[in-house]
């Protein structure tokens, strides 16, 4: 008779490796931040070109969402250099914001 108890982390050897089996068929974006933006916009522009409002807010609130993460990471980069520029060390700072998306002037933009 086999041992019921199993090893901790081994798995099962019926496993089905068929992705679309549990529903995700790799629709996730992956990349940087800055990639994942502009994937995001433009998933949301060809969403607006075929008449998809709905799905494009969607992804244009996902990438407003990224550009906020590049903005946050580039002011603690800023602040960052500046305290070290402050302690006599030399660091030159750049400051290279990402705009925040507008909804409706992109989607206003998809139409044109």
């Amino acid at each position: 008779m086999k041992n019921r108890r199993s090893r901790p982390f081994k798995r099962s050897n019926n496993r089905n490796n068929d992705n679309f089996a549990n529903g995700n068929n790799n629709t996730r974006v992956r990349g940087n931040l800055s990639t994942v933006l502009e994937k995001y916009k433009v998933l949301a522009k060809d969403a607006a070109a075929s008449g998809d409002y709905v799905g494009a807010e969607n992804y244009l609130q996902h990438a407003e969402h990224y550009s906020r993460l590049i903005n946050d990471r580039q002011d603690r980069y800023n602040e960052k250099n500046a305290s070290m520029k402050t302690n006599g060390n030399v660091a030159t700072s750049v400051d290279k914001t990402v705009e925040t998306l507008d909804p409706a002037k992109a989607i206003e933009e998809a139409n044109s």
